[in-house]
């Protein structure tokens, strides 16, 4: 099979010296409406107030929640040796379930999560919600001190939430040895995610989102800042930087995706040449072999596909019962965190190990829970993963969702809360 190998590294060669003196041609930028409205409805004139926000949920939605948790489970017990192979695996989801009936706390955890000012804005016909954390000392010693403050639009992805970002602001906010420079942070919710409204028509994705969230900070009175994101919001500020590149300072992604001819050929290529000649050493784990990696692909992408083609039926699934919430929520958390967790009985979940409490874990889910928001949030991936969205020239040949296959550790939650 020698002579298949050489014919295609030949065949591989001559299309690489093709796409290498091919010009590159910068592809144009979408044109979106400037005044679009997604609310329910005709357009009629935004209410530019921000008020202020506070997390109260009703003690009938808190009973109900309860209720919904006492009824008994209807789990089938899973394969010997399997653990979450298969799946959740079903002793650790009663335990789970048990931890959150018994011990875990919301209204103790409702005053965590509003230890932050948080505010909604009316923005093309969307109440907007977002939480801001102000630098710390910025009145005095931090600006005696030489420190600037910088406005940083820190944006969350899916089954995420801005409860993500409650460990890692006291390290973005606060004046440190050192540095010069300390954070301005605004976190909004995707609008659908959480506390911010989901769009009434369709067509609301990343690029209008970026439109959206531009408007947010220049009515915050930034017209310049920093912005960082990972899963969604890594291709929603690849978007406003792409859009706006005079609003936007810099970018900073913990979820990286290319999908360009050159960049297939030299994965396809780096398999079959010698080790190190095309990939690094150091990075040929994340990628070979390629039966592997493509596995895991179709291993770890089915929910994206459902939510990509049928979000409105999953979404009425997960919204009628707050286990089968949590279950579909929790198996992404541990097999995105690290790939051996499938492995473990427990998923790695209930590890002292695990990065993510059990108790922040929980405060994720109940606020899709109680604010009732799954459906319009996994509709993100149907107007995302569309024809529409990758016929367009900027998107064609760069961004795709690769989200965390390839890797040993998560890098959409890296910075949830640990508390």
């Amino acid at each position: 099979m020698g002579w298949v190998r050489v014919l295609v590294v030949g065949v591989a060669i001559g299309w690489a010296a093709v796409m290498v003196n091919r010009k590159f041609e910068e592809p144009p930028l979408p044109t979106l409406d400037p005044n679009p409205w997604w609310g329910p409805g005709e357009p009629k004139e935004d209410n530019v107030a921000i008020t202020q926000f506070k997390i109260n949920v009703p003690e009938k939605d808190l009973k109900d929640l309860k209720d919904r948790l006492a009824l008994p489970l209807r789990l089938t017990p899973a394969l010997e040796g399997t653990n979450f192979t298969y799946g959740f695996n079903s002793d650790t989801l009663s335990r789970i379930v048990t931890y959150w009936t018994k011990k875990y706390d919301w209204r103790k955890r409702e005053a965590l999560l509003n230890k932050y000012p948080q505010y909604k804005t009316q923005i093309e016909g969307l109440d907007i919600h977002f939480l801001r954390a102000t630098a710390g000392d910025t009145s005095g010693g931090a600006r005696k001190k030489g420190v600037k403050v910088v406005p940083l639009l820190l944006v969350h992805g899916w089954p995420g939430s801005v409860v993500e970002f409650y460990s890692i602001l006291p390290l973005l906010t606060t004046p440190r040895e050192g540095s010069s420079v300390v954070f301005e942070v605004i976190c909004p919710s995707i609008p659908g995610y959480g506390f911010s409204q989901g769009s009434s028509k369709p067509g609301l994705g990343s690029l209008q989102t970026a439109q959206i969230f531009l408007k947010l900070m220049k009515r915050l009175g930034f017209d310049q800042f920093y912005a960082q994101g990972g899963d969604w919001g890594s291709l929603i500020v690849t978007d406003l930087a792409t859009l706006y590149p005079h609003n936007v300072l810099g970018v900073h992604m913990n979820m990286l995706g290319g999908n360009t001819p050159t960049g297939n050929l030299k994965m396809w290529l780096g398999s079959l040449l010698p080790s190190g000649l095309l990939v690094p050493e150091s990075d040929q784990h994340h990628l070979y072999p390629l039966s592997s990696f493509y596995s895991r692909l179709m291993l770890e992408s089915g929910y994206a596909h459902i939510q990509a083609t049928k979000p409105d039926t999953i979404g009425a699934v997960l919204d009628q019962n707050p286990v089968a919430l949590a279950t579909y929520i929790l198996e992404k958390f541990s097999t995105w965190t690290n790939r051996d967790n499938p492995n473990k009985p427990d998923g790695g979940l209930l590890s002292k190990t695990f990065p993510f409490t059990m108790d922040s874990l929980l405060d994720n889910i109940c606020v899709y829970w109680f604010t009732g928001s799954i459906t319009t949030s996994v509709r993100f991936y149907a107007e995302n993963m569309n024809k529409d969205f990758y016929n367009k020239p900027m998107n064609k040949y760069g961004y795709i969702l690769s989200r965390q296959i390839t890797h040993s550790s998560s890098l959409s939650f890296s910075s949830f809360n640990s508390q």
